[in-house]
């Protein structure tokens, strides 16, 4: 996928007023990657070491718009109405006692979150499941009032529009985008998470690096044109990013309404995933912005306005700097490594050379063990609850990157360690996805006390499931 490239002042943009952007939003949020471009010419391109640039992060609710794009296909070759009672195409999922409400939920109502959804239906809810996702979706209770009416986030209604396109158009989302769009805007290939049923998963799951939201976010700025051809339909492009409904409780943030999949405002539109995934194009401006991160932070949006705004307005030959700054801070970016000291002083031998094993944790490692080696090294061997051994090194003051797992979703791990006083600590970057995390061993007591640490998690927000996932382990006193 070849871009092109500008110097942010040569294409308008305030090059310090940028650099003050980044340093912001570094304030705030845990940024993995983000690419600006403007006039069709990326102005900043950065990674977040050990984050890289060309390793896909997933999307998690921005694989919506991927979504979207299909059902605007599928529409426009008349296939499909808005307008259609969207239980018609799935009567063979339906459970002899669902509410009948759903009778009445259009195909626009699952695309603008109005189909009367009593609970949020998320990746979490889905792959729980071993199999029947619509069935199980489609048993769920309904708010009769609220159907085209009320906003309600709910995945589910995604994954239902992923199995009806697949339906009408004979192929998966994902092929058809392959075909369709991503093909005709190089970018060469994409992965997207199915259900047990061979469908994409539709509300979440796309994986995309930063460089492919952007171009993604060209196609829209351009109403879907590429290279002299319409690659999707002008008119769903306008409908998409157009105001459907507001979005309770965001009257303060710059993006306060819905359309088809897109988080709307005066002067953005953006898809939006958990954690920060964000494709964000300007309605009036040429520019558009894409982001991945691992954040709770929800602002990212507003300070990206406020900035673009900031740095056209200081035109007219009032440039700055010559980009040098923000040149610099590209090349500088990184996320902190383990803080601590190499080694520590009393706690080699009772560290080194002895498997621990861990009581019942997210991760499922059901025991580790730990060995020095030269260079400043830690080779890690855990199992898991499958009895699967693998093995990891991490670095003092550097990202050591590990190859663990041939399934792409969790593959790349990139980890550091170092010691404060008598606690071992274990970055973990997981950079195929928005999880950064620490591992921390305590061997202040006579039991060793463990705990995880997340950027980001799904799991409820009590504090001591976010601080501590295993309260002890036991040593086992092999060598």
């Amino acid at each position: 996928m070849k871009l092109e490239y500008a110097n942010p002042n040569e294409v308008g943009l305030n090059a310090d007023v940028l650099t003050q952007m980044i340093c912001e939003l570094e304030e705030r949020a845990e940024l993995h990657s983000i690419v600006i471009m403007k006039d069709d010419k990326v102005v900043m391109d950065g990674s977040w070491a050990p984050y890289e640039k060309d390793v896909p992060q997933m999307m998690h609710s921005l694989s919506k718009t991927g979504t979207s794009l299909c059902v605007g296909i599928a529409v426009s070759e008349g296939k499909l109405s808005l307008d259609d009672k969207f239980c018609d195409y799935v009567r063979e999922d339906l459970p002899e006692n669902y509410d009948k409400i759903l009778d009445q939920v259009t195909i626009y109502d699952l695309l603008t979150m109005q189909a009367g959804s009593a609970a949020c239906a998320n990746n979490v809810y889905f792959t729980a499941l071993k199999s029947d996702w619509e069935r199980t979706w489609l048993s769920e209770k309904r708010i009769a009032e609220d159907v085209g009416k009320a906003f309600h986030y709910d995945s589910g209604c995604s994954y239902t529009l992923s199995k009806i396109v697949s339906k009408v158009m004979g192929t998966t989302c994902i092929n058809l985008l392959q075909e369709r769009v991503f093909s005709k805007i190089g970018i060469d290939h994409v992965d997207w998470l199915y259900s047990p049923e061979g469908f994409n998963t539709g509300g979440w799951g796309m994986y995309l690096t930063a460089r492919q939201i952007a171009r993604l976010g060209q196609l829209f700025l351009h109403e879907g044109r590429w290279n002299g051809e319409q690659v999707v339909p002008a008119d769903w492009i306008r409908e998409m990013s157009r105001k459907r409904i507001s979005k309770p409780g965001c009257e303060h943030k710059v993006l306060n309404g819905y359309g088809y999949y897109f988080h709307t405002g005066e002067k953005l539109y953006a898809a939006e995933g958990a954690f920060g995934q964000l494709l964000i194009c300007f309605r009036e401006l040429p520019v558009v912005i894409g982001i991945t991160s691992g954040t709770n932070f929800e602002f990212v949006p507003d300070i990206c306005q406020k900035y673009i705004y900031q740095a056209l307005e200081k035109q007219d030959g009032d440039f700055g700097s010559d980009g040098t700054a923000l040149a610099e801070k590209t090349e500088s970016l990184h996320l902190p490594f383990a803080s601590g000291e190499s080694s520590s002083d009393g706690m080699e031998d009772r560290l080194f050379g002895r498997w621990f094993l861990l009581n019942r944790n997210p991760r499922e490692i059901r025991k580790v063990r730990f060995d020095r080696e030269s260079g400043h090294l830690i080779r890690i061997k855990f199992e898991l609850a499958d009895s699967t051994v693998k093995t990891a090194w991490a670095g003092y003051k550097r990202w050591v990157k590990n190859d663990l797992f041939t399934d792409y979703t969790k593959r790349l791990h990139c980890l550091s360690y170092a010691f404060s006083k008598n606690v071992l600590t274990v970055a973990d970057c997981m950079i195929n996805t928005s999880y950064r995390e620490e591992y921390t061993f305590d061997f202040s007591g006579s039991i060793v006390s463990c705990g995880w640490k997340p950027n980001v998690t799904y799991l409820d927000g009590n504090d001591n499931s976010k601080r501590v996932f295993m309260e002890s382990t036991v040593t086992y006193h092999e060598r």
